[in-house]
């Protein structure tokens, strides 16, 4: 019996176009409506979540930020936050500002971005991304000034100029680092990942992990799967995420979330 449904937002519920499609709405209140919840789990801050969760017809709390925070959607705010030790996000911060990367800073309620971001991100379909986004010539000495926390650093770029970039970043030991696709990479807290995320969101709805399903595509996506009862992989996923789920969807141009959904009604 399962009680709850994590959903990815992006390559999962949403489609190439950014938008909920009116499958996966149908599906998601059909599962509301039997008695579940369903949430998001995203790496998205809750203010650029608000609209999906909106055109999804989801419930009101979520899991965001790559599992660095819990959000209220209804109380419009960060509900619990994992940060990073301020010095190692401060020197992270630092030595990312010295490449040629979109910086995304998720830093308590605000989300500093710097003017690359700003340059990649100009026709990112999130309406509320370009509602919140604080475009800084440096975000990392805005951090510095007003004493931000900083919970998880978002990044972009030419991918073949990564890996010597990851493994110097992989000597710092508090903190965990992951991507959502081959152009970016994400660093979060060390043992923080949706997993962690949606482990404390369950816990407080009286949910066992046993009892929730959880819907993804990629890298970010690995500890939720590998926590639920039911990991579900989308048909786009890759191939390693894919070798983690119990079932594998159709893609997210083919309405997978909402097939997914039907398939756990009809166990229920």
């Amino acid at each position: 019996m399962y009680r709850l449904i994590a959903l990815d937002i992006d390559g999962t519920l949403i489609g190439p176009d950014g938008r909920v499609s009116p499958a996966n709405r149908e599906a998601i209140a059909r599962a509301r409506a039997a008695g579940m919840k369903v949430v998001l789990c995203t790496g998205r801050s809750w203010q650029e979540s608000e609209d999906v969760a909106d055109q999804a017809g989801c419930d009101r709390v979520l899991v965001c930020q790559g599992g660095a925070a819990l959000a209220d959607l209804g109380l419009r705010r960060n509900t619990r936050r994992w940060d990073m030790p301020r010095e190692t996000g401060l020197a992270l911060v630092e030595r990312l500002e010295r490449e040629e990367l979109g910086l995304m800073l998720f830093a308590g309620e605000e989300l500093l971005v710097n003017p690359k971001g700003d340059e990649i991100f100009r026709t990112y379909p999130s309406a509320g991304f370009h509602r919140c986004k604080r475009v800084e010539g440096s975000p990392g000495a805005v951090l510095e000034r007003e004493g931000l926390p900083l919970s998880k650093i978002y990044a972009q770029g030419a991918p073949e100029t990564f890996p010597p970039l990851l493994a110097e970043l992989g000597e710092y030991a508090d903190v965990e680092l992951t991507s959502s696709a081959p152009y970016n990479f994400e660093i979060v807290p060390a043992g923080v990942d949706k997993g962690t995320g949606l482990a404390a969101l369950a816990g407080g709805l009286g949910i066992a992990l046993e009892e929730c399903a959880a819907i993804g595509d990629s890298d970010n996506d690995r500890g939720m799967l590998t926590a639920v009862g039911m990991p579900i992989a989308m048909g786009n996923a890759t191939e390693a995420i894919r070798a983690l789920a119990r079932r594998i969807t159709a893609s997210n141009r083919e309405d997978g979330v909402a097939r997914a959904i039907d398939r756990l009604l009809e166990a229920n």
